[in-house]
């Protein structure tokens, strides 16, 4: 059975969080003990602090799940296996979700003393020895992921995601209000150095969102003026100084593992497994060379903004031999305007890379029998946009 190497690392960002809007939704927040600390950390780090979302999580040790899926059918010490751990990382705990329709899906996350770019370099040379191997990797200036595999356990899949993560805890928001200026304290957190706010081009507040700055007292109407000692009047000068702020003091970055163990492909891809769903899931409106994916029955597909543009994925299946799949994904795609920029074939799959240069978008398409059923066979779409995809 193939293992399927089709998407890059920025699939997995729609996957993590994904699950972590939707399926941890309705989970409990268990810290359990003196870990309440650790617990609050690690949610405000990578889930919206909205009251609503939680995480069962294990604050400091890494779930022992993961030693059993890594080693359950090690038969000496010397085969046991572990993920790789940064000489300067500490731990602050993990997280194990048993999926619904079979495998797991764990969370490993730490501190580390050091900036993104070396962090990740470090992580990279540990992740690409034996019994790892990296499989591709995507960069954006405050951000890395590592997709990697496990040269052992074929239905093993992970990344590691490198972030920035701010030494200071909070920033000053001086804003104009009712003829004189008031000072709010705002909590820094690592997802993004954003107000998280709408406004006019000279700071005018027009819109406050859920976050950190409404919670330290932001209103529609005030105009920002300064964050810290920085004075700032027009959105790109806001940009500049909040970025100054995360960046400040001793370069720090956090690291998450995000794996998961699918169920065995033998309970997955017996014949008949797949049904079509009774009212046919379509790609939404913008979704990318529409004319190339016709005749195909949309199984899943996910959309989302990323730094810089959007990304798009989908998956797609068809009754048809693989070669007709091929060559009717390959003529949509060349009448819609796009270029096959490489057509390579990987034993019984072929995997396309293609570009419209004149939308700004690249992406790559995978054609390969359907794991979950072998009488179909799948079709990969990964799209994305931006100054990755060559915009100028």
């Amino acid at each position: 059975m193939r293992r399927s190497t089709v998407f890059p690392a920025i699939a997995v960002f729609l996957v993590v969080f994904a699950v972590a809007a939707a399926g941890f939704a309705t989970s409990r927040l268990q810290g359990g003990g003196s870990g309440g600390g650790a617990v609050t950390k690690m949610a405000e780090r990578w889930l919206r602090d909205d009251g609503a979302t939680g995480v069962e999580i294990n604050p400091g040790v890494v779930t022992p799940v993961l030693d059993h899926l890594l080693n359950a059918g090690a038969t000496s010490p010397a085969d046991r296996m572990s993920l790789p751990v940064h000489p300067q990382a500490k731990l602050l705990g993990s997280s194990h979700l048993k999926q619904p329709a079979g495998g797991d899906l764990v969370w490993v996350m730490y501190d580390v003393e050091g900036d993104v770019a070396a962090v990740t370099e470090a992580i990279i040379a540990q992740l690409d020895a034996s019994p790892w191997q990296v499989m591709a990797q995507i960069a954006q200036a405050t951000e890395r992921v590592i997709q990697f595999q496990n040269t052992r356990l074929a239905d093993f899949e992970g990344s590691a995601i490198v972030r920035l993560y701010p030494n200071a805890a909070d920033y000053r928001l001086t804003v104009q209000r009712d003829g004189a200026q008031t000072t709010l304290t705002v909590k820094l957190t690592a997802l993004a150095p954003s107000i998280g706010a709408g406004t006019q081009p000279d700071l005018t507040v027009t819109r406050v969102d859920a976050g950190p700055a409404q919670q330290a007292g932001l209103r529609q109407g005030d105009r920002m003026v300064r964050v810290n000692d920085t004075a700032v009047g027009n959105p790109a000068e806001l940009a500049k100084a909040l970025q100054a702020v995360a960046h400040s003091g001793t370069p720090r970055s956090s690291l998450m593992y995000v794996v998961q163990m699918r169920a065995p492909e033998e309970a997955l891809g017996a014949p008949g497994a797949f049904t079509p769903p009774l009212t046919p899931l379509a790609l939404p409106q913008g979704f990318p060379a529409q004319q190339a994916w016709q005749g195909l029955t949309v199984v899943r597909y996910a959309f989302g903004q990323q730094q810089g543009g959007n990304a798009y994925r989908a998956s797609l299946v068809s009754k048809d031999s693989t070669g007709a799949v091929a060559t009717r994904v390959r003529d949509g795609l060349q009448a819609a305007g796009w270029a096959i920029t490489a057509d390579q074939p990987q034993g019984f799959a072929t995997q396309l890379q293609i570009a419209h240069q004149g939308q700004g978008l690249i992406g790559q398409v995978g054609i390969d029998q359907f794991a979950e059923d072998p009488a179909y066979i799948e079709v990969l779409v990964q799209i994305q946009s931006g100054q990755a995809a060559g915009r100028p």
